[in-house]
């Protein structure tokens, strides 16, 4: 059974997981920055990264995100915990200055330097459940088959070695938000209420000298009613200026509130969804459903060739708009239909995101709806085990990382991946 609520009963759990959320910020820096691998990532958003740093090397890209304190730091971190059969999962988020800046052969052709936020979820092995180590898995340097016993005391093939907390815990997914610049911001405010004194001083000083000209005033009296006009005009300017200052933003706020409602239609329907599948399958966790769905969809997207992943299952060749993505920011997903059907779940959903698309030379940002869909076999519970996949074969039994690997690299079978994991079977846009 799922427990939530905010983390109030373990201050030193609670302190530990703020802890990792700024070492993951550091080190999601240095990875963009440096290429330097993020340890407290799983395995599946390290593969992801890895897609995405490949995908842009093959278009001849270099993007960079830095993150570091927010201009206005109250210090807060928010920590929100729930609970499964296995894991307690954090999701921990707090504001940030984010820079990001694509470059293409050494010229920036993209640059974005906002407040925003960073948010990421954690899993930890709750106390007492921690699994045995003889537990199948791969090895999160170099894949090989092992168990987290051997692990422990350093991988036979590669020779790298492991501590606990390197494998614990774990980051499943982060999300990177920003704020959209100069809604009701007061230095916007400024530059409107001087245009518009600027607009009725213009026009009091052409009405001025078009009464000079003309001759209909040019008694010194009439000069000194015209200076006044044209001073006064700042009372106006400052009126129309802020009111169109309010107007101007208050129709942003109300399309930005549109951008982070969208999908909410949906809300009924993947609520259905969700109960029915955790009818079927008591294991079954929406949290795990929605973070393996976005993981899904970023595997599709950042990959050079989606459709060589043992995940891809389609039968439509990839829509070129897709393959122009280089960059999603998530704001919202639901499902569109479902069919359960001989123990076979297909479902659809819809991806709304706000995507960086690389196009014409070009680094094109664009709100977009993804519509992907999924495929599992729900004969057997879900698996909310490690990130690392561990997977036994069907016909000689060895264990191996089937997210990666098409077939057993010990007996050469193919792995049939959709009766243990969600399987993409469409996407589009």
């Amino acid at each position: 059974m799922e427990e939530y609520g905010m983390n109030n009963n373990n201050y030193s759990d609670g302190h530990e997981m703020k802890q990792h959320f700024q070492r993951f910020a550091k080190q999601l820096s240095d990875w963009y920055c440096d290429g330097k691998t993020p340890g407290l990532a799983s395995q599946d958003t390290r593969f992801t990264l890895e897609l995405q740093k490949q995908k842009l090397q093959s278009l001849g890209l270099d993007m960079q995100i830095q993150f570091r304190k927010p201009d206005a730091d109250n210090g807060s971190t928010g920590v929100l915990t729930y609970g499964d059969s296995v894991f307690e999962n954090f999701i921990i988020g707090a504001s940030k200055h984010i820079t990001t800046k694509i470059s293409n052969s050494q010229k920036e052709i993209f640059s974005s330097d906002a407040e925003g936020g960073l948010t990421i979820i954690m899993q930890n092995p709750k106390q007492g459940g921690v699994p045995s180590p003889e537990t199948a898995m791969c090895c999160p340097n170099c894949g090989a088959p092992s168990t987290l016993g051997k692990l422990e005391s350093g991988c036979e093939f590669c020779n790298t070695k492991f501590l606990m907390d390197e494998l614990y815990p774990k980051v499943m997914h982060f999300f990177i938000n920003e704020d959209i610049k100069d809604i009701f911001d007061t230095k916007q405010l400024k530059k409107y209420i001087v245009g518009f004194t600027i607009f009725f001083m213009a026009i009091g000083i052409v009405s001025m000298l078009s009464h000079s000209l003309t001759g209909e005033r040019d008694s010194f009296e009439s000069m000194i009613n015209d200076a006044a006009a044209i001073l006064g005009s700042i009372i106006p300017g400052a009126m129309f200026g802020a009111g169109a200052w309010f107007v101007v933003n208050s129709i942003r706020s109300l399309m930005l509130m549109g951008k982070n409602a969208r999908g909410g239609s949906k809300m009924m329907r993947s609520l259905i969804f969700c109960n029915k599948m955790h009818t079927l399958d008591p294991t079954f966790s929406i949290e795990y459903f929605r973070d393996k769905s976005m993981s899904l969809l970023k595997l599709m997207l950042y990959s050079q060739d989606p459709q060589e992943l043992t995940i891809c299952q389609c039968n439509k060749r990839i829509p070129e708009k897709l393959r122009e993505i280089v960059d999603i920011t998530y704001f919202n997903s639901g499902v569109d239909k479902y069919s359960i059907r001989n123990g076979i779940c297909d479902v659809s959903l819809t991806f709304y995101t706000d995507s960086l698309h690389y196009r014409g030379g070009k680094i094109l940002r664009e709100s977009d709806r993804i519509h992907i869909s999924l495929r599992k076999i729900i004969k057997k519970p879900t698996d909310l085990g490690f990130s690392v996949m561990a997977v036994t074969c069907p016909s000689c039994s060895a264990s191996f990382d089937a997210a990666k690997v098409k077939v057993c690299p010990f007996c050469g079978s193919t792995y049939p991946l959709e009766e243990n994991e969600w399987v993409v079977t469409d996407i589009c846009i």
